[in-house]
C-alpha cells in the first residue's frame, strides 16, 4: 500500500511540474520595475493643474486619447501616465473611461485645485466622494488613503506659502499666506455640474486654464455634515475608477478657500489668484504619494504590504501602511 502512494505521489508532482507557472497578480508596487510595469494614471482638469507634474517628471512622446495629450513617463520613481479630463463632470466621465482603455492603471491619482472651508494654499483629501443630486458617497480606496498619509509626512519638498498674484504676471504682487499650509484629510468631497451635462471645450493655445494639453515645462514661468471641499470632476473619476475596480484617492489643494491675507473675496477673485500656487501643492501632495510607493517597492520588509497590494486586499494593505508619526494633520479627527 505504501508502494502505491509512493508511485501516485511521484506522479502528481511530475503532472504538477509540468504545469505552466502561474504569474504573481500585478499590484502597485510593481509600478517602478522597468518599461513593462502597469503605470498608475495622474489626471487633472485644467493645464495648470498638470504643469508642476510634468515639471517634476521624466517624460515621453505623448499618446493622443481623445484628442488630449497623455504623457507616459517616471515620476518620483514610478511609471506613470498623465493627462487632462478636461473641465467638467462630462469630460471627466468620457476621458477618464477612454484612458482606462488605453492605459489599464493599476490605480489613479487626481491632482488638482478645488473650493473648501479649509484654507487656501491646504491639500485635502477626502475619504468619500458624492455628487449631488445622488447623494451616493463613493469611498476613496482605503490602501491608496493610507499611501497618501504616508506620503503626507514625508512631502519630497514643502508646500509652497506665497504666489505672485495674478500668477505669471512680471508686475504682481507677491502675496503670502500668513500660515505654513498642510496635507488635511477630510470625511466628505463634492463634485457638481454648473454645466447642466454640456461638455466643456477647451481651447487650443488656450493658456493655462482653458488650453487642451499640459504645458511643456519650459512653458510655466462620519459623515460631515457639509463637503469640506468641492470640484467639478472628481465625483465622476472616483465613480468611474469604482466601476472598473481601480484604486483612487484625489489630491486637491484649496485655490478659493479661508486665510486669504487680501481678504474673504471668495470665487472667482481667489480662484484667479491663488489656482497656480494650490495646483502645486497638489502635485507636491501626489508625489509625495508616488514617492511612498517607490519606497515601499524598494524596502525589503515590505514585501507582504506589496503581496496584499496585489492580491487587492485593501483594508488589510492599509492597516500596514498607517504613517510612520502621527505629525500628519488629519482635519477629521
Amino acid at each position: 500500500m505504501a508502494d502505491v502512494r509512493r508511485a501516485v505521489l511521484a506522479v502528481l508532482l511530475v503532472t504538477l511540474s509540468a504545469l505552466p507557472a502561474v504569474a504573481a497578480p500585478a499590484g502597485l508596487c510593481d509600478a517602478t520595475r522597468g518599461d513593462a510595469a502597469p503605470v498608475v494614471l495622474v489626471v487633472s482638469a485644467f493645464p495648470a493643474e498638470g504643469a508642476p507634474l510634468r515639471a517634476a517628471g521624466t517624460f515621453d512622446t505623448p499618446v493622443v486619447v481623445q484628442s488630449r495629450s497623455f504623457f507616459p513617463g517616471v515620476l518620483e520613481g514610478v511609471r506613470v501616465v498623465i493627462g487632462l479630463t478636461g473641465i467638467g463632470m462630462v469630460n471627466a466621465a468620457a476621458t477618464t473611461e477612454a484612458a482606462i482603455a488605453q492605459f489599464d492603471p493599476i490605480a489613479i491619482v487626481m491632482s488638482g485645485v478645488a473650493g473648501s472651508s479649509h484654507r487656501i494654499a491646504d491639500v485635502v483629501v477626502a475619504s468619500h466622494w458624492v455628487e449631488p443630486p445622488k447623494k451616493r458617497r463613493i469611498p476613496v480606496n482605503a490602501a491608496m488613503l493610507a499611501l497618501a498619509r504616508r506620503g503626507a509626512a514625508a512631502l519630497p519638498e514643502p508646500l509652497e506659502h506665497c504666489a505672485t498674484v495674478p500668477p505669471g504676471s512680471a508686475t504682481g504682487a507677491l502675496v503670502c499666506m500668513p500660515f505654513e499650509p498642510e496635507v488635511a484629510f477630510a470625511d466628505l468631497g463634492q463634485t457638481s455640474d454648473p454645466y447642466g451635462g454640456t461638455a466643456v471645450q477647451c481651447t487650443p493655445n488656450g493658456g493655462v486654464l482653458f488650453g487642451c494639453d499640459i504645458p511643456a515645462p519650459a512653458v510655466r514661468a462620519a459623515a460631515a455634515a457639509t463637503p469640506e471641499v468641492e470640484d467639478m470632476e472628481t465625483g465622476e473619476v472616483a465613480r468611474i475608477a469604482k466601476k472598473h475596480g481601480i484604486p483612487f484617492v484625489a489630491m486637491r489643494a484649496v485655490s478659493d478657500g479661508a486665510g486669504d491675507p487680501l481678504g474673504d473675496r471668495g470665487f472667482p477673485a481667489q480662484f484667479f489668484d491663488y489656482y497656480q500656487l494650490s495646483a502645486d501643492n497638489a502635485a507636491i501632495a501626489t508625489r509625495g504619494l508616488l514617492k511612498e510607493v517607490a519606497r515601499l517597492a524598494q524596502d525589503a520588509g515590505a514585501k507582504r504590504t506589496c503581496t496584499l497590494l496585489a492580491r487587492r486586499r485593501w483594508t488589510a494593505a492599509a492597516k500596514r501602511l498607517r504613517p510612520p508619526s502621527a505629525s500628519t494633520t488629519a482635519a477629521s479627527q
